[in-house]
């Protein structure tokens, strides 16, 4: 597939949408040169397997191979679904999920913090103290 921009990707989707049929396919092509690395990684494993089968016929490459699906999948699908529209419109929430989304690194940190105290409410539950 030729270079397309991000901006002529955003008008054929919205245009393919537009006509009732999937973007997918055109869009995976134009994802799978964003994930080199990954590439590059199930491609050195894909090597080395063809020296190992000898040795151990049930090694195979699909950790490696569902990173790289992975990679190309996560380029793909916020391609996609930014552009569908639901019957109604947007909902009356979508803002506040937008916002959220859009704060998710700066909560993000707080994770540790929250696992932590459920650890420590666990060990209370353990150690036979009351907990509130």
């Amino acid at each position: 597939m030729a270079e397309m921009s991000e901006k002529e990707l955003h008008h054929k989707i919205v245009e393919t949408l537009k006509e009732g049929e999937d973007p997918k396919p055109f869009v995976l092509d134009w994802c799978k040169p964003k994930c080199p690395e990954s590439k590059a990684i199930l491609e050195r494993c894909e090597e080395a397997l063809k020296i190992i089968k000898g040795v151990d016929a049930e090694k195979t490459c699909l950790f490696r191979y569902r990173q790289w699906v992975e990679c190309v999948e996560n380029c793909t699908q916020p391609k996609i679904m930014h552009n569908l529209k639901s019957a109604e419109g947007r909902g009356k929430l979508d803002g506040v999920f937008d916002t959220v989304w859009a704060m998710r690194y700066l909560l993000f940190p707080l994770y540790p913090l929250v696992r932590l105290a459920i650890g420590f409410k666990r060990v209370e539950a353990i150690s036979g103290q009351p907990v509130e």
